[in-house]
């Protein structure tokens, strides 16, 4: 992450607040905690539904506004920012009040159930001149960033299509529950909505190029669960969705989202071909990409840009195998997945602070991005219903 120098005593930082403190409410809290030191963000308020918890919290990592309803939180006076991690349902009522309150606004994924509530949520934006974002995070993985720039530079050659998964395992039996299960929290679509939206954004920001027409196949193959040992309730989300993409510029994509994959945690990948090579990325390995020609070695892309031989790869790892008769090897610690994602969240809300403090140039999506994508997923539940090719509304 780029360190600014810490800000004047006397100049303005942003103060702010977090609303919905479950798992990813927490990655937000933690990411604006290790932002603090830099001088220019301070978390002041959060508020949760459970009394206890939110006083657990505020009392672990000295933030001083506890609250357990956000309308309380939001008559705060020393609000400038609001990230919103609430169910989905929730997110179009709360991310307009924070707007018509004129704070800037950090949305979690997808950005509303529907869009004509997130057309109106940004109209408020522009109104009120507020900077809004999606937390579409993998757009920071520093690797996602070097494979952008390789694109840009030509390359991979012309782009004819990309392909990939976004796979996890987390609700593949009937007695895993979640309210994402059920559109009344979560919204019509599940699978594609809540983490296939990751994957069409990240390919989007790659390619530059917007999705234009879908054909979409989805299905629910536990059409009942049970939400407690008594309790079992109709399913009427999708646990697996299909996508055939065609972007701008004839580019072709498909994407796989699926949450009944067994072993599969987070499994997104994709694949970009191009007339001169091939890239492919998996979240599962996030620190590398491979770069792969026709008639030449598999090349790795690594998290600093470099690009070097795979098979110097395979060659380190095995000279620091003491097993192998090797040293071990002198590099920096190595990260799990979920550091490497936190890290990448850190980024991500850095990046959105900066460009309201500093005006650097966003690599966010904004409220725009994440109401392209709501389009995207309704043509995919009509496309779905109608078993046919759906345009996206402009």
């Amino acid at each position: 992450m780029k360190k600014y120098p810490k800000m004047d005593k006397h100049m303005k930082k942003l103060r702010v607040g977090v609303i919905g403190i479950g798992k990813i409410g927490l990655s937000h809290l933690k990411a604006i905690k290790a932002i603090e030191p830099l001088g220019y963000a301070e978390l002041v308020a959060i508020c949760t539904h459970d009394p206890e918890k939110a006083k657990t919290l505020c009392a672990t990592y000295e933030i001083p506004g506890c609250y357990t309803l956000s309308q309380e939180m939001l008559k705060h006076k020393n609000l400038d920012l609001v990230h919103n991690c609430t169910l989905n349902a929730m997110h179009y009522e709360i991310n307009k009040s924070v707007l018509e309150r004129g704070l800037h606004i950090l949305s979690e994924k997808p950005l509303t159930v529907d869009s004509q509530q997130s057309s109106t949520l940004v109209a408020l934006a522009h109104a009120n001149n507020r900077k809004t974002a999606v937390n579409f995070v993998c757009r920071f993985y520093p690797v996602i960033q070097h494979i952008k720039e390789l694109i840009e530079k030509g390359t991979l050659g012309k782009i004819y299509s990309i392909h990939g998964t976004y796979l996890q395992d987390w609700l593949l039996f009937e007695h895993d529950y979640d309210w994402r299960v059920e559109s009344r929290y979560g919204g019509t679509s599940r699978a594609l909505a809540d983490i296939g939206s990751h994957w069409i954004d990240m390919a989007e920001f790659l390619l530059g190029r917007q999705v234009e027409r879908v054909a979409a196949d989805f299905a629910t193959f536990l059409p009942m669960r049970k939400c407690s040992p008594t309790e079992t309730i109709t399913v009427d989300t999708e646990d697996f969705a299909s996508l055939l993409m065609r972007f701008e510029g004839g580019i072709h994509g498909c994407l796989t989202a699926s949450q009944v994959s067994a072993g599969r945690k987070s499994g997104l990948t994709f694949e970009i071909d191009g007339s001169i090579a091939s890239l492919q990325w998996s979240q599962e390995h996030p620190e590398s990409a491979s770069l792969t020609h026709r008639d030449e070695p598999e090349n790795i892309v690594d998290e600093t840009g470099n690009i070097f031989p795979a098979k110097e790869k395979e060659e380190s790892k095995i000279a620091g195998n003491p097993e192998e008769g090797g040293l071990p090897e002198q590099a920096r610690p190595t990260l799990s997945r979920q550091e490497i994602f936190l890290e990448a969240q850190q980024r991500m809300i850095d990046n959105f602070y900066r460009s309201i403090l500093f005006s650097e140039p966003p690599l966010y999506a904004d409220f725009l991005q994440g109401h392209h994508i709501v389009h995207i997923i309704e043509a995919a539940i009509e496309s779905n219903r109608a078993a046919r090719w759906v345009d996206i509304d402009r």
